[in-house]
């Protein structure tokens, strides 16, 4: 085999791995209507009876300043036969400083695990913002979370989601 087909081979395989971590298939399908939240505090404010779940912040370690820094959010724990169960990522750049607001959610449609775990790495500008469950959470099979940054012109997360059947 030359070393091109097996360069492929190995890309064919990666792509099947990574579409199998990508999410579980279900045969069931559930409506779900999400609505996307620009601002935590008049959502709040607008549900009296909500109770905002602030995840876990940690500042990762600092790195170059042409990087930006990274701030780690997490919500649950590990437990012993949960695994990896969805995960995303996405990068924005804009041309001038913003607050940026975006909703991550697990599953995107469908059923998902039951989620035990969430880790949320986000690179920006600085360490100021906040992660909110705004729908769902551990233990149920769905979550919504609420990322905030301020003031920065860039922005780049990466979730993963832990969960059990």
């Amino acid at each position: 085999m030359c070393k091109l087909s097996l360069c492929l081979l190995v890309a064919i395989f990666g792509c099947l791995v990574s579409n199998s971590l990508a999410g579980v298939a279900r045969d069931n399908y559930i409506h779900r209507d999400i609505v996307f939240v620009e601002d935590v505090r008049d959502f709040a404010a607008k549900h009296p009876g909500l109770n905002l779940q602030r995840l876990e912040k940690q500042p990762e370690s600092v790195r170059a300043r042409a990087v930006g820094q990274s701030v780690r959010y997490t919500l649950g724990s590990r437990i012993s036969g949960d695994r990896l169960v969805a995960q995303d990522a996405d990068v924005f750049n804009y041309p001038k400083t913003n607050d940026v607001s975006m909703q991550v959610t697990y599953p995107q449609s469908g059923v998902g695990s039951i989620v035990t775990f969430v880790e949320i790495i986000c690179t920006q500008d600085n360490d100021e913002g906040n992660a909110y469950v705004v729908a769902g959470g551990i233990g149920q099979r769905f979550i919504s979370i609420l990322i905030e940054a301020k003031q920065t012109n860039s922005f780049a997360y990466q979730a993963q989601y832990y969960g059990t059947d």
